[in-house]
């Protein structure tokens, strides 16, 4: 290794000293890092359970880093005193061997480790030194670095938010005991054990802080979410149902207007047709009243949150009701339509009497006299239909007879 190369290799040790140093200084002035270490006037914390297991390794690894990484500064300065040694005029092999054997070689003596009895044999040693690279022991300094800033990140992350997350849920499950009230569904218990869950969790946040966290998002969360989802779906079923409900209440006004028009038709034919053999009776309004009665006894469930029961008698009393309807509505069509075919005849003739005004023939006397007898009938109470609408086809007969003008 030549003296440049030794110089280049020096400074890029220290710039990763100084990388590291900084590191280090950041995560030890984390006041989680020094609550959990009991440092810098913070009373040292009685972890247990999770917390215990995973951060009690990493403030160890912390200790050792901080250990080693005093050796490696100690090595570096070591290899760094000796270039400054060395004369810009001769340059010793052997120091600069020394130096590179330094930086590159097994040169930082670790820890001296006692061999049990057990492990020895007659002729091995009682304990062994372990020599490691600067690069080796950084890599593993790093390594261990990472594995303690996670470990306390988490736990910072857990006691920032831990009170705000649990106080968050036991206002959720007021607000979802609440909506449980309002649909008629009662004390749920599903809330009331979180509820427990989470008051027995708030005193292990100082000490366990991942075993809460863990708890909390792998038991508690889910449970309300699964209370929310169950009442949500029950809110949408209640909306739909007064969706069905409004739907049926529409149903049954067309229904009664529906009848009240038959009525009307039924009437108004009697009073001005003769013959009303094929005029229809409209729905008795006993069996619309009954209808009525009905919706408002499925309304009255609803309200007691018999959903399933509402759900199947709606659906029963929709088909009654469209049944209803579509036989109305015949009835309906069978009653105006007299009314309509005397409106259509007097229509036609007086079509037909333009027809006959245009070509000349207003005084015929034979196309005259037919339409006045055919007038005096339709405008005549009860209409004769059948006769009246065999007067206007004659007219028209005999207007189609006459195609050239007559004085």
């Amino acid at each position: 290794m030549t003296v440049e190369q030794i110089d280049q290799l020096l400074a890029d040790w220290k710039q990763k000293i100084d990388l590291a140093s900084q590191n280090l200084i950041d995560l030890h002035g984390l006041p989680t890092y020094q609550r959990l270490c009991g440092i810098s006037g913070f009373p040292p914390v009685q972890l247990t359970g999770i917390t215990l297991a995973r951060v009690m390794p990493a403030l160890e690894a912390m200790n050792e880093l901080f250990q080693h990484f005093d050796l490696l500064i100690k090595t570096i300065n070591k290899a760094t005193e000796l270039r400054k040694q060395l004369s810009p005029l001769w340059v010793s092999e052997v120091k600069v061997k020394e130096i590179e054997q330094i930086l590159t070689g097994s040169s930082i003596q670790l820890a001296i480790v006692q061999i049990p009895l057990a492990q020895r044999g007659l002729l091995s040693v009682a304990q062994t030194a372990n020599a490691i690279a600067p690069r080796q022991l950084l890599a593993a300094m790093t390594s261990a670095f990472d594995v303690a800033k996670n470990a306390v990140l988490e736990v910072d992350a857990a006691w920032m938010h831990l009170e705000t997350d649990l106080a968050a849920s036991e206002a959720e499950i007021v607000s979802l005991q609440r909506l449980a009230d309002s649909l008629g569904q009662g004390y749920l218990s599903e809330l009331s054990a979180a509820r427990q869950k989470i008051n027995a969790l708030r005193d292990k946040i100082e000490s366990d802080p991942l075993g809460v966290s863990a708890n909390f998002d792998g038991e508690i969360k889910p449970l309300i979410l699964r209370v929310k989802a169950t009442l949500e779906e029950s809110v949408r079923q209640q909306n739909q149902m007064r969706e069905k409900f409004a739907c049926a209440h529409h149903l049954l006004s067309q229904l009664t207007e529906l009848s009240r028009q038959a009525e009307t038709a039924l009437r108004e034919s009697r009073e001005k047709i003769a013959d009303y053999s094929t005029l229809q009776t409209p729905l008795d309004p006993a069996q619309i009243e009954a209808l009525s009665q009905w919706l408002t006894r499925l309304e009255t469930k609803f309200g007691e949150n018999i959903l399933n029961s509402i759900r199947i008698g709606l659906e029963n009393w929709t088909a009654k009701v469209k049944e209803y309807i579509a036989k109305e509505e015949r009835v309906y069509a069978a009653n105006k339509a007299p009314l309509e075919l005397r409106a259509e005849l007097r229509g036609r003739l007086d079509a037909l009497q333009a027809k006959a005004l245009a070509r000349g023939l207003a005084e015929n006397a034979t196309l005259s006299q037919l339409a006045e007898d055919a007038k005096r009938l339709l405008y005549t109470r009860p209409t004769p239909l059948d006769k009246a609408a065999e007067l206007v086809a004659q007219y028209e007969q005999e207007l189609n007879r006459k195609p050239y003008h007559q004085q």
